[in-house]
């Protein structure tokens, strides 16, 4: 058998095969929609086959594959002959497939709520005309194997179709949704979708796997030969559409927490539709990215469609033209060039595949938009809300008997109640005879009713009855006076999905499981307004017995909003926060008592307490004012409780002080994990209006409460830990443990210890000289203060400088500390008359620009000592012009009048705003230790370092660097250009004897020591 025979007929069998996808489509249809359309979806899926054959024959085929004229239509072979060309109708059967398939891709989209001749309109419109143009302009000549539309000579790849036949489809489909509009009922009030069942999912799963048999041919078949190639392409097919049917259930399920049967549907089909571009010139492995990227985007065009009101029945949108514009982008991104043989290099070929796209949407979406628009304005292309609602089968095909009036009848009358509805009766027939017995059984029925509706509709509360689903059956005006729905609207709905607040539904769940079980409640309860509000009721519940099975529930609700209202009143006031919402301290204290209790009972419980201060709220109440400081503390209210479980409690003790109760906490980790989440998140930034503020936690923490037996005891102990985080740097966090205890106790004694130090003259200073960089000659000292404790010794300045901070003691020891330095410097100045160009370096704490006396104190030392004002300089951190910059910075041109220097400590930390830089006085930068550590290791601090220096010189600053522990690092900063040195390196700090020693000697000393600075 000649190779031309088998290539023809393999061609024939895939044709055979792409026709399986019109039964495919019409099961998956079919399962997709109700039952009420289902008729109209059979006849529609021949239909459009019959006809896209049709005409795909008389004209789609002559302007698809006839001799092109310009590359943009064919011009020969309409109602082609053949005769014996045996290739050309291998040929033209298989194509006219692909046209069958585009077709039936848009009958699918607006299925539901299209009228069939118009229908027919646009089938006719997509398979003779608008397909064909655009297959021209990809494929004209694909038989010859010489390309002749200007898209395929342009290098346009597109190898089974995934624009040619499935984006065509998709954006045909696009505007006749949009011109069609969403099905009755689709998206709610609110804008969500509604969920409209299927008729049959396991029917949908069926057309899904004919679909992946009629791919088989669709692929394979598309090399026009039985060669080598086509076993890859059907694996590379199958693959495609299994990764993509798992991508798909694997987000869809992480999102939604349901694994629904249409996510492995339109994962499937949409890696199908994307594979079928390039699955000739891509690897498996790609192949598994493709498809997996397509199940992505069948989630993420769906979304979209569904923001845009966007009804697709079927997903036809999401999965042929989304996946389909992937599939066509994907043979630039993937493709082997060597077998794409255009020609073309990367950059080439995705803008020509771009093109590809954008002429698909021209010929497929732009230009139908506009004939459907104006076909649907001169002849409405939909059924009317009454045909719709009744279903096409019957509205468009006439599929009406008298069983189904008599159904219908009792449908109504099973949603509305309307009992005065009778069914219309033929005598001469079966089903005639059994309703004019049906109407006179509502005959009486009706009666009774009338009866019953008097007692139920003339009571004053509101009363609603439900079947055993729990869906309205019946709801009288007290309903609708309370609840605000509409009394006619409200049969087949729920109690549950109408009055019922979400986090009631478990309680509402149990009251009506007992009253199935033939039980009456009563309770006090809340329930939801048609508005969104809560209204507390008395519910009275008990069950409805007919022939002593329970057929339903009736519920009665009295308002009891007033008494509610008054009773939370009181209670707030007692014992919550009225500024955050917040429970107070008393219900706080009262919640952690009951947690102890229950300890006491379950030696398994554990709960951990937070005690939560706010760093530098001060500045924003003083700042920004107490109003901007309310609003701060309402937001970081919010934020605690997002960080925390609704099973804790989140308190406000007073001002910024705040405490957390965690119960029934297991694991250590956790509570650190929600330590952390609250340190972070109060450190992000608020913003209040017109302003932002930063501000951070200090967190004191309990981790397990079962050894305590008072809840005061804990709050003392959690504070204890809150402070010692406070202490040791801000926006940290403490455990509370018996080291913290003692450190309590010791900083306790230290603070009184430290009111006495000044008076009894225990303070001392050291002085660490600071050496001119090129010279190695000293240029000054910083004075550094130490404490000589009695009985505890020296005290680094680290240990009782935060102290003095907070109980105002910084004052009288900063002024201390200046005027000792001053006169030590003068003198040394009139001792070695050679070193009169010496300075002294002091330290200025924040709180000494808050006394608003600092610079008579300065102006003070310099008169009393005669040291002139340009040897003493003034050295501030960082973090002390942070919270208050502009005014720090009056502060400091007052005393940069007065003749002084000054300079910035520990610069580049990181808190320092370089906005502010230009606009301090300043005369010095000095270079943090961090920085210095390392330059001879760490390239980026090497390159900090150097911007550093360029920032100052560019602002005629000097740099003195800080930490200097070795030659090596010395002759970097030397050769980066650092102004001045100051470190171990050179001398550690020293009393005022050892100084003047180094003074005489000059700075030859050179040591080693790897001790760090410590420094006021």
């Amino acid at each position: 058998m000649s190779s031309a025979i088998i290539d023809n007929f393999w061609v024939i069998v895939s044709a055979v095969l792409v026709f399986l996808m019109q039964p495919g489509f019409m099961c998956l249809e079919s399962g997709l929609t109700r039952p009420k359309n289902s008729i109209n979806v059979a006849i529609k899926n021949i239909a459009d086959f019959v006809f896209s054959v049709m005409g795909f024959w008389v004209i789609g085929f002559g302007i698809m594959f006839g001799l092109s004229h310009q590359g943009l239509i064919g011009t020969t072979c309409f109602m082609p002959e053949f005769g014996d060309n045996f290739h050309l109708m291998s040929f033209f059967l298989f194509q006219t497939m692909f046209c069958g398939t585009a077709t039936t891709i848009f009958s699918g989209a607006v299925a539901e709520r299209m009228r069939f001749s118009s229908y027919l309109q646009v089938a006719i419109l997509l398979s003779a005309v608008i397909y064909p143009v655009f297959g021209h302009w990809a494929w004209n000549g694909l038989d010859s194997g010489h390309t002749a539309g200007w898209l395929g000579a342009a290098g346009f790849v597109d190898f089974a179709g995934s624009t040619v036949v499935h984006s065509i489809g998709g954006w045909v489909a696009l505007a006749s949704l949009i011109v069609l509009g969403p099905r009755h009922g689709r998206f709610g009030k609110n804008g969500k979708p509604v969920d409209f069942h299927g008729n049959d999912l396991p029917l949908s799963v069926l057309g899904t796997l004919l679909l992946w048999i009629g791919w088989v041919g669709f692929n394979g078949g598309s090399t026009l030969a039985m060669d080598a190639r086509v076993p890859g392409i059907i694996v590379k097919t199958v693959i495609a559409a299994s990764s993509g049917a798992a991508f798909c259930l694997f987000i869809g399920y992480t999102v939604n927490k349901t694994s629904k049967i249409t996510f492995l549907i339109n994962g499937s089909l949409g890696g199908l539709v994307a594979i079928t571009a390039c699955c000739h010139c891509v690897t498996i492995s790609e192949s598994v990215i493709i498809g997996a990227v397509s199940g992505a985007l069948c989630l993420i065009v769906e979304e979209l469609l569904f923001h845009y009101h966007i009804d697709d029945a079927v997903s036809a949108v999401p999965v042929h033209l989304g996946c389909g514009i992937w599939g066509t982008l994907a043979v630039a991104f993937f493709g082997d060039p060597q077998i794409l043989g255009t020609g073309l290099g990367f950059i080439s070929q995705l803008m020509v595949q771009i093109t590809g796209i954008l002429a698909a949407c021209f010929a497929g979406f732009i230009i139908p938009l506009f004939v459907i628009g104006n076909i649907n304005r001169i002849s409405p292309l939909r059924v009317s809300a009454q045909e719709e609602e009744v279903g096409l089968n019957i509205s468009e095909h006439g599929a009406k008997t008298e069983t189904f009036d008599f159904l219908r009848v009792m449908q109504v009358q099973e949603q509305t109640g309307d009992l005065s509805l009778r069914v219309p009766v033929d005598p001469f027939s079966d089903t005639g005879i059994i309703a004019g017995r049906y109407n006179k059984m509502m005959d009486a029925l009706q009666q009774m009713g009338e009866r019953f509706q008097q007692l139920f509709n003339g009571s004053p509360q509101a009363v609603v009855a439900t079947d055993a689903s729990g869906s309205i059956i019946q709801a009288n005006k007290g309903f609708e006076t309370l609840f605000g729905y509409p009394a006619e609207t409200l049969y087949g709905a729920h109690n549950l999905d109408l009055i019922i607040p979400k986090d009631l539904r478990l309680e509402a769940t149990t009251v009506r499981q007992a009253i199935s079980a033939g039980k009456t409640i009563e309770k006090e309860t809340k329930r939801r307004h048609k508005s969104g509000r809560l209204i507390p009721v008395s519910l009275l519940g008990f069950p409805i017995m007919v022939n002593n099975l329970i057929e339903g529930e009736f519920f009665i609700y009295q308002d009891i909003t007033q008494r509610k209202t008054l009773e939370d009143q009181l209670y707030r006031k007692a014992f919550y926060d009225s500024l955050t919402g917040l429970p107070n301290r008393a219900l706080f204290l009262d919640r952690l008592m009951q947690t102890l209790k229950r300890q006491e009972r379950n030696k398994q419980t554990h709960s951990a307490v937070f005690l939560i201060d706010l760093d530098r709220f001060k500045w924003v109440n003083d700042n920004l004012g107490h109003q901007t400081g309310d609003a701060l503390l309402k937001k970081a209210s919010h934020r605690f409780l997002s960080c925390v479980r609704s099973m804790d409690t989140v308190a406000r003790l007073g001002g910024d002080e705040f405490a957390v109760l965690l119960e029934e906490i297991s694991d250590a980790r956790q509570i650190i994990a929600i330590a952390r989440r609250i340190r972070d998140e109060t450190a992000r930034p608020f913003i209040l209006k017109e302003n932002t503020a930063s501000i951070s936690a200090s967190i004191g923490i309990i981790v397990d409460t079962s050894s305590y037996i008072r809840a005061d005891d804990i709050l003392r102990d959690v504070d204890i830990a809150m402070y010692r985080a406070k202490t040791t740097g801000k926006s940290k966090f403490r455990v509370f443990g018996k080291k913290l205890r003692q450190m309590a106790h010791d900083a306790l004694q230290l603070e009184n210890d430290l009111k006495t130090a000044l008076e009894k003259n225990q303070f001392t200073l050291h002085y660490q000289p600071i050496v001119i960089s090129k010279t190695g000659r000293l240029k000054g000292f910083e004075a550094l203060i130490r404490w000589v404790h009695p009985t505890r010794g020296i005290i680094p300045p680290s240990d009782f400088i935060p102290v003095a901070e907070d109980n105002g003691q910084i004052i009288p020891i900063g002024q201390w500390v200046i005027n000792t330095a001053c006169r030590q410097l003068k003198l040394w100045q009139d001792q070695f008359p050679g070193f009169k160009h010496l300075t002294v370096s002091v330290n200025i704490s924040v709180q000494q620009f808050s006394s608003n006396n600092l610079e008579k104190i300065v102006e003070t030392a310099l008169n009393e000592t005669g040291l002139e004002a340009h040897c003493l300089v003034a050295e501030l951190t960082e973090s002390a012009v942070i919270d208050k910059p502009e005014t720090v910075i009056g502060h400091l041109n007052r005393l940069k009048q007065s003749g002084i220097k000054i300079a910035i400590d520990d610069f580049g930390t990181g808190y320092f705003s370089l906005a502010y830089l230009k606009n301090f006085p300043l005369d010095f930068l000095k270079m943090d230790k961090s920085f210095v550590d390392d330059i001879n290791r760490n390239h980026e601090n090497l390159e900090i370092a150097k911007a550093i220096i360029t920032l100052a010189q560019n602002l005629d600053l000097q740099v003195i660097a800080e930490g200097i522990e070795s030659s090596d690092q010395l002759e970097t900063l030397q050769g980066i250009g650092c102004d001045f040195i100051q470190g171990y390196y050179f001398s550690k700090p020293v009393d005022a004897t050892q100084a003047t020693t180094l003074i005489q000697k000059g700075i030859g000393y050179k040591k080693n020591e790897k001790e760090s600075d410590k420094k006021v």
